[in-house]
């Protein structure tokens, strides 16, 4: 063969052996660092050649470490914050850093696989640190370093008073946008301790709830209150006016969107200001037997209502129910004697008598009035009105036709005579300490009455009414005889009132008599009672 020829082929067939060797090497180097990182694999600049996944978890673990104290700067449009990736929750992703310097040329394409493989024991291939973030741990971060800077939205509301229930707009805020911040976070960092910048603009941030939403609760809210509310229970009904229950009404927001709501107290409270139960149900009867108070039980009654009304009621209004079923209650007639006995009825705080001639039509009215009053107990707090409990007196009531003065006048009408009871209870409750939120003496002064300090009676417009501010129950407990009246007045000592004075002491006119009141408790006050008697 011609010397030409062999060198053609010498220089042909070189490159070829010469592949071959490194082929053979790549694949001999490959199967020596099988479980580990190829020859001239390094992380994050630290050669890691031959290391173990475990060698270099540990490796990338300090790393990691590292990365935890580099500094990263939060750019916004007016103002910059300086921090640290630890804080910002920007992480090291180990698993997948060890995984990509394993991967590290074991994925080159084919024929060139050695090529790169002799590139890389010669250049180095530095794989570069995965990096992740944690985002509810930058969000607190943020939270914290943006400070007054960053503004929370505010949710819609209501504003609710008994006139009406209208919309607080709710109002934007402002904050750095989270994902923003996020998507801006490099993917992978080439060294450990390099500090990173990254854009935060700050956005608006919209309230969960739209006001449209809230407007409409408002609206709602407002419209089933705008009435009577009724409650319903057995045979028995109560009527609550719905502006009562405003004041309660609320918004309350949360992920799943806005919904009313109401106050617990002050539904039960409006509930237990209602006139739904009678005093004394049970007709349970208190007498003066030998000098002393018994009780004689009545019978059971039906009443409202069962201790879960105020959370109905709250239900119905919530649901846009103006008429609310409860359940009532029975109250046994030993219940009604128990609580009877439980007002502290038990001696005379008040005693008053007055004296009038025997043998006259108007006698007659006074026994019938001392009789329908008779045993009548002012709750705690209550107020009594004679005009209310006994009525127009009238002839089928039994009351006769007797002197009164009417309009400054002498005449006669049914039940003429009443104001002498009327003037003996006011006296009772003077001295006991009682309160008088309304009385008014006679246009003429009678002698037979002290003097300034006497009460009439006409129905409808003159009453007498007697409130009992003790936390006891009062009795009024009236005798008589042929020709005078006593009213006693039973509970427990609470106060006790005296006359201070009387101006002018005797004559016509108008007429101051002041009253002072000691209280059991070291308490004192005074009350002025007024008349005017006409001058003859």
């Amino acid at each position: 063969m011609p010397k030409p020829r062999i060198a053609l082929l010498v220089a042909l067939g070189a490159p070829l052996v010469l592949f071959g060797l490194l082929t053979a090497a790549w694949a001999i180097d490959r199967a020596t660092h099988s479980d580990g990182a190829l020859r001239g694999v390094s992380v994050a600049g630290r050669e890691v050649a031959g290391s173990s996944r475990e060698r270099l978890a540990a490796i990338v673990a300090e790393q990691s470490a590292e990365f935890a104290e580099a500094p990263v700067r939060l750019t916004a449009t007016d103002f910059a914050i300086d921090s640290t990736a630890a804080e910002l929750g920007i992480v090291v992703d180990l698993d997948r850093t060890v995984d990509d310097v394993l991967a590290a040329g074991r994925r080159d394409p084919g024929p060139a696989a050695p090529i790169r493989w002799v590139r890389a024991i010669v250049s180095g291939r530095d794989i570069p640190l995965r990096l992740d973030v944690d985002r509810p741990t930058m969000l607190a971060s943020l939270v914290r370093l943006e400070g007054d800077r960053r503004t929370t939205p505010v949710e819609p509301t209501v504003t609710a008073t008994a006139e009406a229930i209208t919309l607080v707009p709710g109002r934007p805020g402002v904050a750095i946008d989270l994902d923003a911040v996020i998507d801006a976070v490099p993917k992978r960092s080439d060294s450990p301790s390099d500090a990173l910048s990254i854009d935060a603009p700050q956005t608006t941030t919209a309230s969960l709830i739209a006001d449209d939403t809230v407007a409409a609760l408002a609206a709602t809210a407002q419209a089933t209150t705008a009435g009577d509310i009724t409650l319903n229970w057995g045979a028995g009904t109560a009527v609550i006016p719905g502006t009562r229950f405003r004041a309660g009404f609320r918004v309350v927001t949360g992920a799943d969107g806005a919904r009313l709501d109401l106050d617990a107290e002050l539904v039960s409270k409006v509930f237990d200001d209602t006139e739904t139960t009678p005093f004394n149900p049970t007709k349970t009867t208190v007498s003066i037997q030998n000098g002393a108070p018994v009780i004689t039980p009545g019978v059971d009654a039906t009443i409202c209502c069962a201790p879960d009304t105020p959370g109905r009621i709250a239900a119905g209004l919530l649901s846009g129910s103006t008429k609310i079923s409860v359940d009532p209650v029975t109250i046994t007639a030993a219940e009604g004697a128990a609580d009877a006995s439980s007002l502290g009825i038990a001696t005379v705080v008040g005693e008053f008598t007055t004296e009038h001639p025997a043998g006259q039509p108007r006698v007659t009215n006074i026994h019938l009035i001392s009789d329908l009053v008779r045993g009548v107990i002012i709750p705690p707090g209550q107020t009594f009105s004679v005009n209310d409990f006994v009525g127009r007196r009238t002839a089928e009531k039994g009351f006769v036709v007797a002197p009164v003065i009417e309009q400054g006048k002498m005449s006669e009408d049914f039940g003429g005579g009443v104001s002498q009871f009327a003037t003996t209870l006011f006296n009772a409750a003077f001295f006991g300490g009682l309160d008088i939120p309304d009385h008014k003496a006679h246009s003429e002064y009678i002698s037979r009455y002290p003097f300034g300090r006497e009460a009439t009676l006409a129905f409808p417009s003159v009453d007498l009414k007697i409130k009992n501010p003790t936390p006891y129950g009062v009795m009024i407990w009236p005798t008589y005889t042929d020709s005078s009246i006593t009213v006693q007045l039973w509970s427990t000592p609470w106060a006790v009132g005296r006359q201070a004075s009387v101006i002018p002491a005797s004559g016509c006119g108008k007429v101051s008599v002041l009253r002072d009141r000691a209280y059991l408790d070291g308490r004192t006050d005074s009350q002025t009672y007024r008349a005017n008697y006409a001058c003859k």
